[in-house]
């Protein structure tokens, strides 16, 4: 069956066959179960099956399982919200500093959550196009009478929005790939397309599947997303990750606020009202790595501290990032009156965790008790939509259409619950505000809205730390603001091999904006 529409994976296969046959001494071994795609896609359940487990492979990229899809935790360390000097899940070399330019190379051995991403969820998309052609050019029928075909095609349409905006989130450029695209001649002419495209597409893949559920009545198996979700439900559910694509995607502060903010209102207003998410069970296919009880980087609690100790760990030199106990009045750092005591969201074990060899900056006192129940057992609700997010959404479209004063339900119920007096429409004030600037200024009401959702939803849906923090400009200097496609595609599709990161180099974040 074919899969990634590149000449990378037939030149992949080409040489596979040629060592096999080579090892082999010309002898010709004939594989009984080698899949014949004609075969393999002509019966309904087979079809609906190929495209209903390309959300697993959606959600292992959102929610880091295993260490070559762990892209979503190299993310959140460029964010500097997992602290993690790890190699393996290319976190270290997202979080050096100062930045450096990311290794973009055929077989660099910690690049696997570089490349896994775009090899598998291309592949996803291939396999979901071939369903659908053969659907659509057989007028081939999926359940009696063809009652399940509605619900195959709105599925496929979702995934085709959802996995085309991870890859416009994540990637500077990328293919986009349905059943009416000759994918042939797209690799031919090296049709790549700038994330912005990637992102518009995936936009109306969704609405595809809005527009299909909203017709029909039926019921997603829990097989497949790993709970049971009505047509009605889905509808809600895709209105949610529309809203959230449209905000994640901007690459700077400018392309954040140019978002039409009053349809992201409509859409997380018309959002679910119930957390999606997967219960999860021991050796369950659905489990991930990305929801535990992380290290947590000293720039995530950096904008609760109340003595400057943080703007001071900021102004050092990079080697002289040594860790500080920040002391703050939010109880979800630490406990009343002793920065040293844990807090209801950050633990402060008493030992400090980081591998200092790889970098000072590493090295924190600090993780989440978030997960910890999850981690420990194996069993747990792991989300991936809330209405938590939504109401954020919705707080920061008030404010970007200048109605603060309506954004300030939505921020202030956690402020207080966390100890902290509510925000005002000019944000936060005096001389125990909480969240300060990297300045040591007390925050607008963008900011306290930005502070509290990046509080409320740690470690939640993949990316969305190191997506918001892009947005509203608050990335490290030199951070890259996207990753390249990767290098063997692009020695297949003889493109020049590049990468991002590094001060001042194109690409990258020019420093802190926000205020």
């Amino acid at each position: 069956m074919r899969f990634l529409p590149s000449r990378l994976w037939s030149q992949m296969a080409g040489a596979a066959f040629v060592l096999v046959t080579a090892s082999a001494c010309e002898l010709e071994v004939v594989n009984p179960n080698e899949p014949d795609r004609d075969r393999a896609l002509s019966e309904p359940g087979d079809i609906e099956s190929l495209i209903a487990g390309t959300y697993s492979t959606w959600w292992d990229q959102m929610h880091g399982a295993g260490d070559e899809l762990a892209m979503v935790r190299a993310l959140s360390s460029a964010a500097e919200v997992l602290s993690s000097a790890a190699a393996n899940h290319f976190a270290s070399d997202n979080n050096q500093q100062p930045r450096i330019n990311l290794t973009n190379a055929i077989g660099y051995q910690w690049g696997r959550s570089l490349r896994a991403p775009w090899m598998e969820l291309n592949q996803a998309l291939a396999a979901i196009r071939d369903g659908v052609q053969v659907v659509e050019d057989s007028n081939l029928e999926i359940g009696a009478g063809g009652a399940d075909t509605p619900r195959t095609l709105a599925f496929a349409k979702l995934m085709q929005g959802l996995i085309h905006g991870y890859i416009a989130n994540v990637f500077d450029q990328g293919f986009i790939i349905d059943e009416t695209v000759d994918t042939e001649a797209a690799v031919q002419n090296a049709d790549l397309r700038p994330y912005g495209e990637v992102a518009q597409a995936a936009r109306g893949y969704l609405q595809e599947a809005r527009q299909i559920a909203s017709q029909n009545s039926f019921t997603i198996p829990a097989g497949w997303m790993g709970t049971s979700v009505s047509s009605d439900n889905l509808v809600r559910m895709i209105n949610s990750w529309e809203a959230r694509l449209m905000t994640t995607v901007a690459r700077t502060p400018e392309e954040r606020a140019s978002v039409n903010w009053a349809e992201v209102m409509s859409l997380a207003r018309d959002g679910v009202t119930a957390d999606y998410g997967i219960n999860t069970v021991p050796g369950d296919i659905w489990d991930d790595s990305y929801n535990g009880p992380h290290l947590l980087g000293i720039r995530f609690v950096g904008p609760a501290d109340q003595s400057g100790q943080w703007q001071a760990y900021e102004a050092a030199s990079p080697r002289e990032r040594f860790a500080i106990h920040v002391e703050t009045d939010d109880l979800r750092v630490h406990a009343p009156g002793d920065p040293q005591a844990s807090g209801t969201l950050v633990e402060i074990p008493g030992t400090l965790f980081g591998d200092a060899q790889r970098g000072i900056w590493f090295v924190t006192p600090y993780r989440t008790w978030k997960w910890r129940d999850k981690s420990d057992t194996g069993f747990g609700f792991i989300p991936e939509l809330t209405v938590r997010e939504m109401e954020f959404l919705m707080a920061e479209a008030h404010i970007r259409m200048g109605q603060p004063e309506a954004a300030l339900p939505y921020i202030n119920p956690s402020r207080e619950a966390a100890g902290l007096p509510p925000a005002t429409v000019d944000g936060v004030s005096g001389d125990r505000c909480v969240p300060r600037t990297i300045t040591g200024a007390c925050g607008s009401v963008l900011f306290a809205m930005w502070y509290e959702k990046s509080m409320e939803l740690l470690f939640e849906s993949g990316g969305l730390d190191f997506f918001d923090q892009r947005g509203f400009g608050t990335l490290r200097v030199g951070t890259p603001l996207h990753m390249p496609v990767i290098a063997e595609e692009l020695e297949a599709l003889s493109l020049e091999v590049y990468s991002f990161g590094g001060e001042g180099t194109p690409g990258t974040a020019s420093g802190w904006s926000l205020r």
